[in-house]
């Protein structure tokens, strides 16, 4: 028998090591992509890598669900528990999102806002850790394969709703990957403040142990919290970054730049209406100043400024 195409794909991103279980209340195993395979449970992605976004549809109704609604786009694959009628949704990226230091923060903030609407549309339930899922390559799951295409952001985006989510200044709900966003947002900003204090951390590891331990704190406020391996990734990260780039007086030059730049481009920009204002009242010398200023966009005060400087040049 022929195995379905999306079916090869799980089983070509499945990580080389993972945890699998064939009963959550015993817990689960790290074990080696030899053994993981069999289990029922298993993890999907890499640590540092989405290729599936999954989904916990609790409800009997869950395997017509995609059918039925006209907004839900179909999954990949859909695996359903023949006990219950429950189901794991899972959506195939074209290409997969990296979550390591140094990959993209507008990619995994884009990813994980999708994400959050798409459990929102999908009504899956908020608390799904996303470590686990049910294994399609169990006998112990009714599995179907609702569409063979493979998504990009982009499309599975334009069946959701993220208007609320895109001013990338608030922060998205602490679902899903909007866990690890919220997480490294909050992290970074008390870190860099931390740093910029110049509190006499002795070495990189004691800030690093400092970064550590709020981000578990962080952690702990969520509903469901993140894996240890993620926060402990996250703060490495942060403290790595800012402990190297950051201090009172790296800092005190940053500002000092920044203030700089600001000045140079506030010049350029007055230089470049005072040289409309001339050629405007050049070559149009019938137009009055109030005249000019309307055309400009600003006050008659700032034209006749501007035609005055000229003169004195």
């Amino acid at each position: 028998m022929i195995k379905p195409k999306n079916l090869d794909l799980f089983e070509e991103r499945l990580p080389w090591h993972g945890f699998g279980t064939d009963d959550l209340t015993h817990g689960v195993r790290f074990l080696p992509l030899s053994e993981l395979i069999r289990k029922a449970m298993i993890q999907f992605n890499w640590k540092h890598s989405i290729g599936f976004l999954a989904y916990d549809l609790d409800r009997e109704t869950a395997r017509f669900d995609w059918e039925d609604n006209p907004h839900i786009p179909p999954p990949n694959i859909l695996i359903l528990n023949p006990n219950n009628g429950h189901a794991h949704y899972l959506y195939a990226l074209e290409k997969p999102v990296h979550k390591y230091e140094g990959a993209s923060e507008k990619a995994l903030r884009y990813l994980a806002s999708v994400d959050v609407a798409m459990t929102e549309t999908l009504k899956a339930d908020p608390g799904f850790a996303k470590l686990l899922c049910k294994n399609p390559l169990s006998d112990r799951w009714i599995v179907i394969y609702p569409r063979q295409e493979v998504y990009d952001l982009d499309e599975l985006a334009s069946w959701v709703d993220l208007e609320k989510y895109q001013d990338r200044r608030k922060r998205l709900p602490a679902v899903g990957y909007g866990r690890n966003c919220t997480l490294f947002e909050t992290l970074r900003i008390w870190a860099y403040r931390e740093r910029r204090r110049g509190k006499p951390y002795l070495s990189e590891e004691l800030f690093h142990l400092c970064v550590l331990g709020y981000a578990h704190t962080i952690n702990a406020d969520f509903d469901t919290p993140l894996p240890h391996s993620e926060v402990r990734s996250t703060a490495k990260s942060v403290s790595r970054w800012t402990w190297r780039r950051l201090s009172a007086e790296g800092f005190n030059s940053w500002g000092n730049n920044r203030r700089s730049k600001s000045v140079t481009t506030i010049q350029g920009k007055a230089l470049d209406l005072r040289k409309r204002i001339v050629d405007t009242a050049y070559q149009c010398p019938t137009l009055t100043q109030e005249d000019i200023a309307a055309m400009m966009g600003c006050s008659r005060m700032t034209v006749s400024r501007h035609l005055q400087a000229h003169k004195q040049m």
